[in-house]
């Protein structure tokens, strides 16, 4: 039997949501990268395997107007990205859609989910940026906050992308910003969407059908952690730093899946604050000692994409 893939992602993006300018740096980006770097070998050890991290690259319009190049990323951490691709990780893209706004005499920001133009724009900026210092498309994208759109597909299956990871099965909501944050239009509705690999159908991309894009779709691990206040269902997708019990009910659903594996993504600001590093630590933690106890593997997503195209795994339909 084939090992159950535990895929380990981490969006390498700005501190804040809200860039306000200047050069600042990317806070928790090198302590994140070395801390990655000295459990690659305990977690070889506990899966007996060896061990791949996913990396997302932020580079998109945002990055740009902020930083001055939407591929900042690779001037200030080149170094170390040269060293995950020697060490067999996975470098992939993040693009976010923020549009530039003046509110209140101030430059700020307004989540775009709705216009398909400025949307495309964002895509073709990330994709080109990449493909630049890279000399390949992205094996893997996602979009932030969870959010995909119709004409996104057809652009990133042009481009060569083999596997999307944007989607959070059962999310539902209306406002998905923080305080402070703007949006228009809204991140889809997820609740039909499978929580395991499938094809995106062309008629709604967020489930298979019988004419779909030839990328897959590898939807985040969710699952139900609890109750509300109402007594309505609580679910999360897997966020290493979020509440440990969460954490371990969602890895649980997660492999008794009929095509089990472990999706789980974090920041790379998530060790510049103590309750957050501490919970990641934890989830560390019950990862290597989860990987002693099954037949278990750190994996990249193109491990994944060479068991869907050969047919290893059989996705939904």
């Amino acid at each position: 039997m084939l090992p159950v893939p535990i895929l380990l992602s981490i969006h390498v993006e700005p501190t804040h949501r809200l860039v306000r300018g200047g050069r600042q740096d990317w806070t928790g980006v090198a302590e994140l990268f070395d801390l990655l770097t000295d459990r690659r070998a305990r977690l070889e050890d506990a899966s007996g395997r060896a061990v791949r991290f996913n990396w997302s690259l932020r580079a998109d319009p945002q990055i740009e107007i902020a930083y001055g190049r939407p591929d900042w990323v690779f001037d200030r951490h080149g170094d170390r990205i040269a060293r995950l691709q020697e060490a067999g990780d996975v470098v992939g893209l993040h693009v976010h859609t923020w549009r530039p706004v003046r509110r209140f005499f101030r430059d700020s920001w307004i989540a775009e989910f709705e216009d398909a133009k400025w949307i495309c724009h964002c895509l073709a900026v990330g994709l080109e940026a990449f493909q630049d210092r890279m000399g390949a498309a992205p094996a893997a994208f996602s979009f932030g906050d969870n959010f995909m759109h119709a004409r996104a597909l057809p652009i990133l299956q042009e481009a060569g992308v083999r596997i999307d990871y944007s989607m959070d099965p059962g999310l539902n909501i209306s406002r998905p910003m923080g305080r402070g944050e703007r949006c228009t239009g809204r991140i889809p509705d997820y609740s039909a969407t499978p929580r395991v690999p499938f094809r995106p159908s062309v008629e709604d991309f967020r489930v298979p059908g019988p004419q779909t894009h030839a990328l897959w779709e590898l939807p985040v691990s969710s699952g139900l952690v609890g109750s509300n206040r109402d007594g309505s269902p609580r679910r999360s997708k897997l966020l290493l730093g979020s509440n440990p019990d969460w954490v371990g009910a969602i890895c649980a659903q997660a492999l008794n899946q009929p095509m089990p594996y472990i999706l789980a993504e974090s920041r790379t600001d998530v060790l510049t604050r103590p309750k957050t590093r501490a919970r990641y630590l934890e989830a560390l933690d019950y990862l290597e000692a989860l990987a002693r106890d099954e037949a278990l593997e750190f994996a990249g997503f193109d491990t994944v994409g060479d068991r869907l195209d050969s047919g290893q795994w059989v996705a939904a339909a």
